[in-house]
């Protein structure tokens, strides 16, 4: 319907980035980041939570994208 591909359109899926380039999917259906300090802090739409210690790399809202990489 409608709705449904309006929704999966504002859900990002974020990933970690590695040294060589590599992303790795760590939450889909994001609907939430906040950064605090170096960390990162992401919610989705079915209340699961992921804390990532590191800096955001990118956010791509037109390909529902987020790129982390973990510091260190």
């Amino acid at each position: 319907s409608w709705q449904e591909k309006r929704c999966n359109m504002c859900e990002a899926k974020a990933y970690i980035i590695d040294n060589e380039g590599n992303e790795e999917l760590i939450l889909e259906a994001v609907s939430s980041v906040k950064k605090e300090g170096d960390k990162i802090f992401l919610r989705n739409i079915f209340a699961e939570e992921k804390e990532v210690e590191g800096e955001i790399k990118e956010i791509s809202l037109t390909k529902n994208k987020i790129i982390l990489k973990k510091k260190g």
